[in-house]
């Protein structure tokens, strides 16, 4: 009885998780519009230049990075993985979620060869906008 009750629950939570959170993957052509933001960002954060990477960003990037942090914020990830190789993204797969689309890239720095970076993004008046930007690596981690 206790292992049925068990299942019973398990299958009564995955149906909630799975309907709840729909999300669909997309192909490279779907998510064309990134590819150039997504380079525009990382050039923009390699020369510390705000002006060129604020202007992709929505309203709540630009809130969370202001001018005055953005360049302490820059020098902290770099500091770690180096400087964006230009042209050296590589799209690695994309999915969207309640209106959000998340785009992962594999990017070489100069001090680290394979870097995550996904960038996510969500339609703003019409128009596309980051809404977000992570990046994940060994030496960011810590290993």
């Amino acid at each position: 009885m206790k292992k049925i009750v068990a299942v019973l629950i398990v299958l009564l939570i995955a149906g909630v998780v799975l309907t709840g959170c729909s999300v669909k993957a997309l192909k490279e052509s779907d998510v064309s519009f990134a590819d150039g933001m997504v380079e525009n960002v990382l050039i923009a954060e390699t020369q510390r230049n705000y002006d060129m990477w604020s202007k992709d960003m929505d309203e709540t990037m630009l809130k969370a990075a202001p001018k005055d942090t953005f360049e302490k914020g820059m020098d902290s990830i770099r500091g770690k993985i180096g400087e964006y190789v230009p042209g050296s993204k590589k799209f690695s797969a994309a999915v969207e979620s309640k209106g959000n689309i998340m785009v992962l890239y594999m990017a070489k720095f100069t001090n680290e060869e394979q870097v995550k970076v996904t960038m996510s993004f969500k339609d703003v008046n019409g128009q596309k906008k980051i809404i977000g930007e992570v990046y994940d690596s060994p030496k960011l981690r810590g290993k």
